[in-house]
């Protein structure tokens, strides 16, 4: 089960996310934990230590991992559609490539996408760094008793490649704001054109923002309310015990969290077709010219993700 929190800047996204990842893994065996964030603020929010490796700037590292065994003559990008021969990726401890790229504490693995470094000034947009999350994305081999969860990019800059339909559940971290509700909106009426699934949860939620809420946003998109809470700003000042805290505080809206996730079937050949229509817009529009190749011929029409799903399972 994928999960995506979103929401503009300083909503309490990163914040809300954390504490998800934490209740996650007070209960289950393993969550992989992705920072897909530009301002990388997770690892500090889930109290992980340790060095990140950010996976944004090991792009060809990652790519030929998960192509090593494919005879490909093309350019390999971050929707590279897998085929056969493709090496897989499962969400738990022991992966290969989860080992090599994340930071691990108990039970949860941290992947960081990364951040601008200072040769990336001036020429290079964040969109070129989440190829690597792209490229895992799509070869991960993940079924409904397994938890990744995302911290992604403010707003909705998650539209602008192909992660958009990667998440079976998109979350918004909603202010009881105009301007936060609109975002809000804005990406919900994505959501509905893309068949996506998303909802929202008002934070910093105060009992005179009922009537706000209920004028703005209709219920059947909120999750639950997270109060305006004296742990965040604790937390904020660096006291990190405070996490835990806050997590209690909101365990009933984490647990609606899973209870909505459990709703939710992943078909494994919408997303395949969503991959497949993705890689060839963005080749015809774009890649194949600034390449000189066709990557179309990167298309396997054989492949079937619930053939190596099935694989995953036994």
């Amino acid at each position: 089960m994928r999960i995506s929190f979103l929401g503009k800047g300083g909503s309490g996204k990163t914040t809300t996310a954390a504490a998800f990842i934490q209740y996650l893994a007070s209960q289950y065996e393993h969550v992989l934990a992705i920072d897909a964030d530009m301002n990388v603020h997770l690892q500090k929010a889930l109290n992980i230590k340790g060095q990140a490796i950010p996976i944004g700037d090991n792009f060809q590292g990652i790519s030929q991992y998960l192509n090593q065994n494919r005879n490909l003559d093309t350019t390999i990008i971050g929707s590279t559609p897998p085929n056969n021969q493709s090496q897989f990726v499962r969400p738990t401890k022991s992966d290969q490539l989860i080992q090599r790229y994340s930071l691990q504490s108990g039970n949860i693995s941290l992947l960081t996408v990364g951040t601008y470094q200072t040769e990336d000034i001036g020429s290079t947009c964040y969109h070129g760094k989440l190829g690597s999350l792209e490229a895992i994305m799509h070869h991960l081999l993940d079924t409904k008793t397994d938890w990744v969860v995302a911290d992604t990019t403010a707003g909705v800059d998650n539209l602008g490649t192909s992660l958009f339909f990667s998440y079976d559940l998109n979350v918004f971290i909603v202010e009881p704001t105009i301007k936060s509700v609109n975002v809000f909106k804005e990406f919900l009426e994505f959501s509905h054109a893309h068949d996506l699934n998303t909802m929202c949860i008002i934070n910093k939620y105060e009992d005179d923002d009922k009537q706000f809420i209920e004028n703005n946003i209709d219920s059947k998109y909120i999750i639950g309310t997270i109060p305006v809470s004296q742990y965040i700003k604790k937390i904020e000042q660096g006291d990190e015990s405070q996490m835990a805290e806050y997590l209690k505080q909101n365990k009933i809206v984490f647990e609606k969290i899973v209870e909505v996730a459990g709703t939710i079937n992943r078909n494994w050949q919408v997303y395949q077709a969503n991959l497949n229509q993705m890689h060839t817009k963005i080749s015809k529009v774009w890649y194949n010219d600034y390449y000189n190749q066709n990557l179309l011929t990167q298309i396997d029409p054989n492949f079937d993700y619930r053939v190596e799903v099935k694989k995953y399972q036994n």
